[in-house]
């Protein structure tokens, strides 16, 4: 007993000595770099923060995260720090902040992905920084070419899909669920050259096992990161199932491409972005890895914003005249790259949907060493603020994206003529900026502009068929808690062409 205690007093001795040198080191840094505190968000006690867990932990479960972090914002101010769960945290709207963490000081600053998504993901782009994430993205980048952007053939036939699954008389559908399908099929289809409908999948198939698994990622995401430091400890079989669902799906589809590949030993171009992978690594579950994370990206993304966008639609008929109007122009012929390029109006609809609603509402940080941000301290929030190893910088993209000062006093309004003269720049940043921009934007902004505009050219009009308002969902990514319930009425003589597949049932 004797030697436990004087081992454990011997611990305790060393972590305080091990504080109090690396708080000192701080403070003279903080000096040297004429830094200032933050505002501090009121809190009982700044050791643990426990009441603070709590509190959030209830705005969470009733969908007010955002709205909450908002309100903070404007009482105290773009800058503030905190602790909870006894980690200190900074969360800042403050756009040269922003600047600073995803790009001027971009070394600085982990993105802390891997525990959360290294069950699913591995070591690939979306999880790893420094010079594994290089690799990866060094490995990823050249296969993401303009053709595959600029070919929208296999789109149209998850579009038609899509359109099978509608309503003919207009009844109520939540066109959410049916977003998440649509994207998944089209970016397997873009990605691995593979033909898939989930959009008309059969409970109990394979096929649905896969699409069932993959939606429940993000909530089993967001159930780690509750745990904070308690996740090493944590067994999640949940998460563990679910993966081998994902991985054995990928897995089998990667294994088929690279024995084809093989055998034809380069004598035949890649067709798809996979048999490009495949031409530059042997490492299939680098690969798998990879692949698996531009298509949570890639579906995601696009489905939360389409259906936050209908939810639009379907309430603001002068919205739908003025995007009938402009698609018109086309018409009735499928759009092009080129013409896609051409529509100003539906362009500036997407922008203030993800404007408004940001598909990733919060991009976090981790201080691999300390730093600073540049703005945010002193009584006018315009001195640099020390950043201590190991703190966990927040910014809102929910909030920044509707600052007054930026957007005008009608900045919580959804006003796509904004964008008639509105330069932003680090004030909008739905698909993060910097060295880690995602690098599939272009072709989200093609891929969501061909959906809305071949609806336009089937549907005379969009229903509303639900009072409940807009309320968060953040998942991986942001959607409507209540979804997007509403009315498509055909116009008359547009009958969907079913793909094959949609005729004969889902590939199993």
């Amino acid at each position: 007993m004797y030697f436990f205690l004087l081992s454990l007093s011997s611990i305790l001795a060393y972590w305080i000595i091990k504080t109090a040198v690396s708080s000192n080191k701080d403070r003279l840094y903080a000096r040297r770099k004429a830094c200032q505190p933050c505002a501090r968000l009121p809190q009982t006690e700044r050791v643990i923060g426990y009441s603070l867990f709590k509190q959030d932990a209830t705005i969470a479960r009733q969908g007010r995260s955002l709205q909450t972090a908002q309100d903070r914002f404007r009482l105290l101010g773009d800058t503030f720090s905190g602790v909870i769960l006894g980690q200190f945290f900074i969360s800042t709207i403050d756009p040269e902040n922003a600047k600073a963490l995803l790009s001027s000081q971009f070394a600085d600053f982990d993105s802390g992905k891997k525990a959360l998504f290294g069950p699913f993901l591995g070591d690939s782009m979306l999880t790893t920084d420094g010079a594994l994430w290089k690799h990866s993205r060094s490995l990823v980048r050249p296969h993401l070419g303009r053709t595959q952007v600029e070919d929208l053939s296999n789109l149209e036939g998850c579009v038609q899909n899509f359109f099978a699954c509608l309503p003919k008389d207009g009844s109520t559908v939540d066109v959410q669920h049916l977003f998440f399908r649509l994207t998944f099929d089209n970016v397997i289809q873009l990605l691995l050259n593979e033909t898939v409908s989930t959009l008309s999948c059969q409970p109990g198939s394979n096929l649905h096992m896969v699409i069932k698994a993959f939606d429940s990622i993000g909530d089993l995401v967001n159930r780690r990161a509750t745990l904070g430091p308690l996740l090493r400890f944590y067994c999640d079989t949940t998460m563990n199932d679910a993966c081998k669902i994902l991985h054995d799906f990928v897995d089998r589809i990667v294994e088929k491409a690279y024995r084809k590949r093989k055998k034809s030993s380069g004598s035949t171009p890649p067709v798809s972005f996979l048999d490009s992978m495949l031409d530059s690594t042997d490492d299939l579950v680098k690969v798998r890895y990879e692949v698996l994370g531009l298509l949570l990206a890639g579906r995601d993304t696009t489905a939360g914003t389409l259906s936050s966008l209908f939810y639009v639609l379907a309430r603001r008929p002068d919205v739908w005249t003025k995007l009938q109007t402009e698609v018109h122009r086309l018409g009735g012929r499928k759009p092009t790259y080129s013409d896609i390029k051409g529509l100003k109006y539906l362009q500036q609809l997407i922008d203030e949907t993800l404007r408004l609603y940001p598909p990733v509402p919060v991009l976090f940080r981790a201080a691999n060493q300390t730093t600073t941000l540049p703005r945010g301290g002193g009584v006018d929030g315009k001195s640099p603020v020390l950043v201590p190893k190991g703190t966990v910088i927040s910014c809102s993209t929910f909030s920044l994206q509707r600052r007054q000062d930026v957007y005008g006093p009608d900045a919580e309004e959804f006003l796509p003529e904004r964008w008639n003269h509105l330069t932003a720049h680090w004030n909008f940043l739905p698909f993060s900026a910097g060295p880690k921009v995602c690098l599939g934007q272009t072709y989200a902004y093609v891929q969501m502009a061909y959906i809305v505009s071949r609806v336009v050219q089937h549907y005379e009009r969009i229903e509303k068929r639900s009072d409940e308002p807009w309320m968060e969902r953040w998942s991986i990514t942001l959607m409507n808690a209540s979804g997007t319930k509403v009315g498509m009425i055909p116009k008359k003589g547009t009958v969907p062409i079913l793909n094959d597949h949609v005729r004969n049932g889902a590939q199993e």
